[in-house]
């Protein structure tokens, strides 16, 4: 959400910088599209970035060609048509579609196998629901295994991460990638220096 936030978390080495934009539930994290163009285009270095939104293709498209990120991640109940319609019209601009899943997604392996084939990049688990996206949840590794069985895309692994325990689930999960946002944060939208440092140094090999 700050300038200062962005050089700072990319100065560590973070792969993917998030921003959410314009969701449609009240979060604290919530920015325009216009200041995420703002903060995108200021990114220098090697990390990419990925808005964080949700809604039908007609909402989504606008604020993808807006902002113009390297990803564009769906944290909502998107149906796997519309996922399949975005990933086709996003992906004419470069812009790769991650589409998040949850503990409660009815039918979860299944839909999950679904969402995958309709060419996005990577699969999210993440127990902060579109209901429920304030207060999150632990990261559940029972549910992640089942899940890296059953697809074949990225499976990012998401939930109450923090520097204290990060180490610990990457060694348990094996994920591909790692997804968080309040466990490096002095309060929300403020993120924390000395938390981000500490989660690269737990990281390192």
């Amino acid at each position: 959400m700050r300038p200062e936030d962005v050089n700072m978390c990319a100065g560590y080495g973070t792969d993917i910088l998030g921003f959410v934009v314009e969701f449609p539930r009240p979060v604290p994290w919530n920015i325009t599209r216009t200041a995420a163009r703002e903060l995108i285009a200021a990114v220098n270095g090697p990390a990419q970035t990925c808005v964080v939104t949700s809604g039908p293709p007609e909402q989504v498209l606008p604020i993808a060609r807006a902002t113009k990120p390297d990803y564009l991640q769906l944290h909502g109940n998107e149906t796997v048509a519309a996922t399949a319609c975005l990933v086709s019209e996003l992906g004419r601009a470069g812009i790769k579609i991650i589409k998040t899943v949850f503990p409660t997604t009815p039918d979860l392996v299944k839909t999950a196998a679904d969402y995958c084939a309709t060419g996005i990049y990577a699969l999210l688990l993440d127990p902060r629901t579109p209901d429920n996206a304030v207060h999150g949840g632990a990261a559940d590794l029972s549910i992640f295994s089942r899940l890296q069985q059953a697809v074949n895309c990225p499976l990012i692994l998401a939930g109450g991460i923090t520097p204290d325990n990060v180490a610990k689930l990457v060694r348990q999960a094996k994920p591909q990638i790692i997804d968080l946002m309040t466990g490096v944060e002095h309060c929300p939208g403020v993120k924390d220096d000395a938390k981000v440092r500490a989660l690269f140094k737990a990281l390192a090999p």
